[in-house]
C-alpha cells in the first residue's frame, strides 16, 4: 500500500519524481502493458519496497506521471482558456509516440481522466465567458457547455491518435478553437 503518496518531506517528492520521471519516460519507449515495476525501480534507481511506499501498482506511476505532466504544462500561464488548452495539446504533440503507447493500455482511462481534469477549467472559463450567447439561446448552465467543449477537445485528440499520417495537431485545435469563437460571434484569433 501507498504510504507516502501525499508526504510533504522532500526526500519522498524527490523519489516520486524520479518515479514518475520513469514512468515517463518509458512510455516514450514501448507500450505501457509491457512496462512493470522492475522496469520502473531499475530505471528510477530505487528498491520494489521504496516505489510500493508511494505508488500502489505500476498503473498509478504511469497515471501519476500523465497528470503531474498535465498540470506542469501549464502553471506559468494566466488565465487565458485558449492558451491554456493550446499548451494541453503541445505536450501532447510533443509526445505523439508515447500516447500511443498508453491508449491500449490499462491505464488508459486514468490518462484520459489526467487529460479532461486539465482540460476542464479551461472548458468552464470559456464556458463562462460564452454565457451571455448560449445561456440565452439555450439556457444551459456553463457546467454542461464546459463537458460540451471537453468532449469536442477529447474527440479532436481522439482523431488525431487515430489517424498515422496526420502531424498538424494543433491545427486542428486551433481550428476548434477558432469555431467556438465563430458560433459565439467572436473575433477570430490571430498568432
Amino acid at each position: 500500500m501507498a504510504t507516502r503518496t501525499h508526504s510533504v518531506d522532500p526526500r519522498a517528492e524527490r523519489v516520486r519524481t524520479k518515479l514518475r520521471d520513469a514512468a515517463f519516460a518509458l512510455a516514450h519507449e514501448r507500450p505501457v502493458d509491457q512496462l512493470t515495476v522492475s522496469d520502473l525501480v531499475t530505471r528510477a534507481g530505487v528498491s520494489r519496497q521504496v516505489f510500493y511506499r508511494h505508488f500502489t501498482d505500476r498503473d498509478d506511476a504511469v497515471s501519476s506521471a500523465f497528470a503531474v505532466a498535465f498540470a506542469a504544462a501549464t502553471t506559468d500561464l494566466d488565465g487565458d482558456p485558449r492558451s491554456r488548452i493550446l499548451r494541453i495539446f503541445e505536450l501532447a504533440a510533443e509526445h505523439r509516440t508515447m500516447y500511443r503507447n498508453v491508449v491500449p493500455s490499462a491505464v488508459t482511462q486514468r490518462v484520459v481522466a489526467a487529460f479532461r481534469a486539465e482540460l476542464l477549467p479551461a472548458c468552464l472559463d470559456m464556458a463562462v465567458r460564452a454565457m451571455p450567447v448560449v445561456g440565452s439561446i439555450a439556457g444551459l448552465e456553463p457546467d454542461a457547455v464546459s463537458r460540451f467543449l471537453v468532449g469536442g477537445f477529447q474527440e479532436v485528440l481522439r482523431s488525431w491518435m487515430e489517424d498515422p499520417d496526420t502531424t498538424d495537431l494543433l491545427g486542428r485545435v486551433t481550428a476548434a478553437l477558432d469555431t467556438v469563437d465563430a458560433l459565439l460571434g467572436r473575433p477570430a484569433v490571430t498568432t
